[in-house]
């Protein structure tokens, strides 16, 4: 559900300039096909040794289980603006994700005073 609802908001995220890429610990075999059968527009990486859920602190104690479900808004500069966590509210990723990337890209387009 969570990959449905970036998909059908993947215009509004590119509209703002941003790139939507999705990242967990499945092979890159299984990314690719859950990518062909939902039709995503954006990339899917993996992550199967879990370095990168690591960096981000989102694995789980023990680390065998799925990493936490986070989304992440980071700027052009990689700097993390928003840190989007829930766990069963799937839809509230890229609600929160295009508001954060909202109040960024309005924030460098407005004029000084």
């Amino acid at each position: 559900m969570e990959a449905r609802d970036f998909r059908g908001r993947y215009s509004e995220f590119t509209a703002l300039g941003a790139e939507v890429v999705g990242v967990s610990s499945d092979s890159e075999a299984r990314h690719a096909s859950f990518a062909s059968q939902l039709d995503l527009p954006f990339p899917l990486v993996s992550d199967a040794d879990s370095s990168v859920a690591a960096a981000y602190g989102v694995t789980r104690i023990g680390g065998w289980l799925p990493s936490r479900r986070v989304t992440f808004v980071i700027d052009r500069e990689g700097i993390v603006r928003r840190q989007i966590s829930a766990e069963l509210d799937v839809r509230h990723h890229a609600r929160e994700a295009l508001a954060a990337i909202e109040s960024i890209v309005g924030t460098a387009n407005a004029e000084p005073t």
